[in-house]
């Protein structure tokens, strides 16, 4: 590098860390170009018009799984097996579906023809195709179908 101007545009693509390596091995052999660069960084960094300054966008969070619904011929007798072999409570059974408290997911176990297996995946930031709808819990959800064939509710709300 010839000269600061040079000094100055490397800085800047620097993260903090690095640049403090940078002022740190530039001291040892003048300190005074050393110094003089951290202020102009320093003031760059500063002016609102500096967009290298500005933190990342945060990546989007992940969505959480929140619910997986079976279907299963035996409410009872499948929520009595689910209970058993899990451990997980079961906290309202009726004769058409069951809800068990497996970790933070709940697992509904429906007879068949009440609704399709699904996951219900809670995820705001969520931009899809397809209509939001409220659920009985009133609840904002999208149905979606992956390319598999597989059937995704998506808490929206």
């Amino acid at each position: 590098m010839d000269g600061i101007d040079d000094l100055f545009e490397y800085a800047l693509d620097l993260p903090p860390a690095a640049r403090e390596d940078l002022y740190a091995r530039l001291a040892a052999e003048d300190p005074a170009l050393a110094q003089r660069l951290r202020q102009l960084v320093a003031q760059q960094v500063q002016n609102p018009d500096f967009a290298c300054h500005l933190p990342a966008a945060a990546a989007p969070a992940p969505g959480e799984l929140r619910r997986v619904t079976l279907v299963v011929g035996d409410v009872a007798a499948a929520a009595a097996w689910y209970a058993d072999v899990f451990g997980c409570p079961v906290r309202r059974q009726d004769a058409r579906r069951a809800v068990l408290a497996l970790g933070a997911v709940e697992l509904h176990l429906v007879r068949d023809g009440l609704e399709p297996p699904s996951l219900t995946i809670g995820h705001r930031g969520l931009v899809a195709a397809g209509p939001t709808r409220s659920r009985d819990d009133g609840m904002a959800v999208r149905r979606l179908v992956d390319p598999w064939g597989n059937a995704l509710e998506v808490e929206v709300g």
